[in-house]
């Protein structure tokens, strides 16, 4: 299994050592035939960004590197040298190529390319239903976990929203065994993140959806992760989360706001405070000053 954390993406790789580590996968390759340096395998490589980088290896490792650097497969590439990309006709933009010897080691990725749309898309009907999508948030509002009868059978259900980062809801509705995987979330207090993949979008009875756009899974064909650790989840599992401890004249309440709320109370984005810090932060004694200045102050809050 690859660790994300120790990758470095195309557009960083530099020439001043050979021990780097790079998620990619190959675009395109040819042979070449040169008088001075014999035959060689050019390669056109990118990352999950979309950076693309120039890659060459020597006759005696081509067919290695065929066989476990086959086209559009996600690799690792560790130990490999990186130099200065020249000639008159460039396949990319990138100042640098990588060239892959013998002690570069090639090995299988465990990366999930997610193709995530806007909430706002799905809700507006703007993308079309009949193909499947990937969707992730956190979780909010979920209901128990129901037994209905369909067609005469049993069969269990889940309804709940997810919420993006931006405050953003959209309705979810999980039957069979993917309802089951949730029953152990029902009294879960910690925030949870949810990964629907191949996913649905319904357009419901009215009568039975409320009249509102809601993902559904398509019978066995979608992928359900909670609390994912791919890249991209963990990149969303770390937005700006503002939790607070709120009263009013009859009760308190625990809230926990997401990124453009949290800003305009704040008054400032959370790369601003944490840095790059994020764990440093999560000590309540070292609090960033604008955080610890909204203790005591008042806020209309109205939930639409």
């Amino acid at each position: 299994m690859s660790n994300n954390a120790s990758l470095t993406p195309v557009k960083d790789l530099k020439p001043f050592k050979t021990k780097w580590r790079s998620q990619v996968k190959v675009l395109h390759s040819w042979l070449q035939n040169t008088g001075f340096g014999g035959e060689t395998l050019q390669m056109v490589l990118t990352d999950e960004q979309g950076e693309k980088i120039s890659a060459t290896c020597k006759r005696n490792n081509i067919l290695s590197v065929q066989r476990k650097l086959p086209l559009g497969k996600w690799r690792v590439l560790t130990t490999f040298s990186v130099s200065q990309a020249s000639g008159q006709y460039r396949p990319t933009s990138h100042p640098y190529k990588i060239t892959i010897s013998d002690e570069t080691v090639i090995s299988n990725s465990d990366l999930i390319v997610l193709s995530l749309p806007r909430y706002e898309d799905i809700i507006d009907g703007t993308l079309k239903t009949n193909f499947l999508i990937d969707v992730m948030g956190k979780i909010v509002s979920l209901e128990p976990v129901q037994t209905v009868q369909v067609e005469g059978q049993d069969r269990k259900k889940v309804q709940f929203r997810l919420l993006d980062a931006n405050g953003k809801d959209l309705a979810c509705c999980l039957w069979g065994k993917y309802a089951e995987k949730m029953e152990a979330c029902v009294e879960r207090e910690q925030p949870l993140i949810c990964l629907i993949r191949f996913a649905k979008i319904s357009f419901a009875k009215i009568s039975f959806y409320r009249g509102e756009v809601k993902i559904t899974n398509a019978f066995d064909a979608s992928i359900v992760y909670l609390d994912p650790t791919m890249e991209k989840a963990l990149q969303f599992k770390e937005k700006f989360k503002l939790h607070l401890i709120v009263r009013d004249d009859t009760e308190t309440c625990k809230l926990l706001l997401l990124n453009t709320v949290a800003k305009t109370i704040v008054g400032h984005e959370a790369v601003d405070l944490w840095d790059d810090s994020y764990d440093v932060i999560e000590d309540p004694e070292l609090l960033p000053e604008q955080v610890r200045a909204l203790e005591g102050k008042s806020f209309v809050l109205a939930f639409l």
